[in-house]
């Protein structure tokens, strides 16, 4: 089977905005950040090669919680197709472990509040260089990539869809970085993941309550 692209989409779908090429770089290995080139290559390459890039992908940011990764799977799978789509659940994952993040050293409303504003009361409080740094770069994410993804229709000049197969495979890539970095300093977040309840995903795109907590803690 033929690649699903024409020329002109082909050299579309190896772009990726600066802001956002800029973050990969400064998030990912060297070497993580040369395989994303390879990822995006073989999503514009015939069916069989495609299928390594997809397997390629859900490796990286695996599969728990399966709320919103459940979601995400078959939208990976479908790529270089319903690139917005990635890039919210992409989103929501990090927003589901910035909550408890967020929950676990500042409480108050964490747990019902967005992404952009649990990472700016991160950033202003007196916690550790590791969550601050982890704060900033999960403003620049959302900046760039979630908030667009759930609530910008316009196009970048020239693009056909908002968001590039490129900037989907960088996106994953970044997304599995910080989530590990979240982890590694949250006890909370690892629970999340373990217990696999706690979070509803759902609600229209643009909701402020898209990802829902649903626990009992």
């Amino acid at each position: 089977m033929s690649s699903p692209w024409q020329s002109g989409s082909r050299e579309q779908a190896l772009e990726a905005l600066p802001e956002i090429d800029s973050l990969a770089k400064e998030v990912l290995t060297t070497e993580k950040y040369e395989e994303t080139n390879k990822v995006v290559s073989m999503l514009l390459k015939p069916l069989k090669k495609r299928k390594w890039a997809h397997a390629k992908l859900i490796m990286e940011i695996g599969y728990r919680p399966t709320r919103p990764l459940f979601y995400l799977m078959p939208l990976l799978q479908g790529l270089p197709r319903n690139t917005r789509d990635c890039i919210r659940y992409l989103g929501d994952y990090l927003d589901l472990l910035t909550k408890e993040l967020a929950f676990e050293y500042l409480g108050g409303n964490s747990r019902q509040s967005s992404l952009g504003k649990n990472a700016f009361r991160l950033l202003k409080s007196n916690l550790s260089p590791e969550i601050q740094d982890i704060a900033k770069t999960l403003i620049r994410y959302n900046s760039f990539l979630y908030t667009p993804g759930k609530h910008d229709f316009t196009l970048p000049p020239g693009r056909k869809h908002r968001f590039t197969a490129r900037e989907v495979v960088l996106t994953t890539y970044v997304t599995a970085v910080m989530a590990k970095r979240i982890k590694a300093v949250s006890k909370k977040a690892r629970t999340a993941v373990e217990k696999d309840n706690l979070y509803i995903i759902g609600g229209r795109w643009g909701s402020k309550r898209r990802v829902r907590f649903a626990g009992d803690e």
